[in-house]
């Protein structure tokens, strides 16, 4: 282990902001009917993050393996599935919980995207959304309401049971988790297939919501929710790339949250730079993921919803969007040096900023995808 570890670099920063922004965009991909991540690139991304050699990483997966029952097991020498078990080791040892809890999450994904390549080769939307709304309730998939829901799940059991293990460099442990993490997986998209190929036999389907009525104002919500997704690519790049201050916006940020217009200025100019591309886009993703209804974005029901957002004190799940909004938020004040005048306001004026900060973002999402 001493060996791997003294190859890697100490700037883990990079890593982090790769496996964090994989972790959310791939769970708000999820989503979708019929999507598998793409699995093939990331362990040589990682790598090159770590700046270890390919080479040098499957010697250590051999010589960490060698005389154990991981020897001869196919799934502790897949190079993608080990180098995610010890970029979670990593992030332990450097005590970053967080970062941790989101490769858990990835990897999950990772063993969830093979399963349905290998299960389910071919994808009909239409039989896969049919099947998910009509699983029996006490499959993983339904009782969990969705799949990212599933897997956040997973990754919250399997963190309680084998912590330590990844912490410690616990060989047994460590196979165990592979093992079960792979096995409860494996045993829900193999009943999920099975109800899908019965289903699609059956030419049981669901229709689109304009298929189903023909009531203006759902049909109007449908195509609004389904750009949705569109939206956060395109709302990410006006406001880092293109580099664009919404004033609409931040003048409602600033009425909504009772912000100080010097304050809510700076970071209005600030947060648009192509620097904060990835923790925009991690935000909106976020924000999207829990909208049911389009009165959460375009009426009345906008403010109370992301107040909501914004009020959460404890959850389970290790990437919300309060938290990334004062991740995002620390970023902004460390490149213009306010951190130490910040940490010397009260909490309520540390409230107030990041919630400027929330209405902003979402303001300017809003008003991107109410004006279609």
């Amino acid at each position: 282990m001493e060996e791997i570890l003294n190859k890697v670099t100490s700037n883990l920063n990079p890593l982090k902001r790769f496996i964090v922004g994989k972790a959310a965009a791939e769970l708000s991909a999820l989503s979708k009917p019929c999507y598998y991540p793409k699995t093939k690139k990331f362990p040589y991304e990682i790598l090159h993050l770590l700046k270890v050699s390919e080479k040098d990483f499957k010697a250590f997966i051999k010589r960490n393996n060698k005389g154990t029952k991981a020897e001869k097991w196919l799934l502790p020498n897949d190079l993608g599935t080990f180098l995610l078990t010890f970029v979670m080791h990593l992030f332990l040892k450097n005590r970053d919980r967080s970062t941790y809890s989101a490769a858990l999450v990835y990897f999950l994904i990772v063993q969830y995207s093979r399963l349905m390549n290998k299960q389910m080769k071919y994808c009909y939307e239409d039989t896969f959304k049919y099947t998910l709304d009509n699983m029996t309730k006490t499959h993983l998939f339904a009782r969990e309401k969705t799949i990212p829901n599933s897997l956040f799940y997973l990754s919250t059991a399997l963190q309680k049971s084998f912590t330590d293990d990844i912490k410690n460099w616990d060989k047994d442990g460590i196979l165990a988790f592979m093992s079960e993490a792979r096995s409860r997986i494996s045993q829900s998209i193999k009943s999920f297939a099975a109800s899908y190929y019965k289903n699609r036999k059956a030419g049981a389907a669901i229709k689109t919501q304009e298929e189903e009525t023909d009531d203006e104002s759902n049909v109007y919500q449908y195509k609004v929710l389904q750009r949705g997704q569109k939206a956060v690519d395109e709302v990410t790049k006006k406001i880092t790339i293109y580099r664009s201050v919404d004033k609409k916006a931040l003048e409602d940020a600033k009425r909504i949250s009772k912000a100080k217009t010097s304050i809510a200025t700076l970071i209005s100019n600030e947060v648009a730079n192509e620097k904060y591309f990835d923790n925009v886009k991690i935000l909106l993703q976020l924000y999207v993921k829990g909208l049911t209804d389009i009165k959460m974005v375009c009426g009345n029901e906008y403010y109370s919803h992301v107040k909501k957002l914004m009020a959460i004190k404890r959850t389970t799940a290790q990437l919300y969007f309060k938290s990334q909004v004062n991740i995002l938020l620390q970023e902004i004040l460390k490149n213009l040096k306010l951190s130490e005048g910040y940490k010397r306001y009260t909490k309520q004026t540390q409230f107030i900023i990041n919630s400027f900060l929330a209405f902003y973002i979402t303001s300017i999402f809003r008003n991107s995808i109410c004006s279609i």
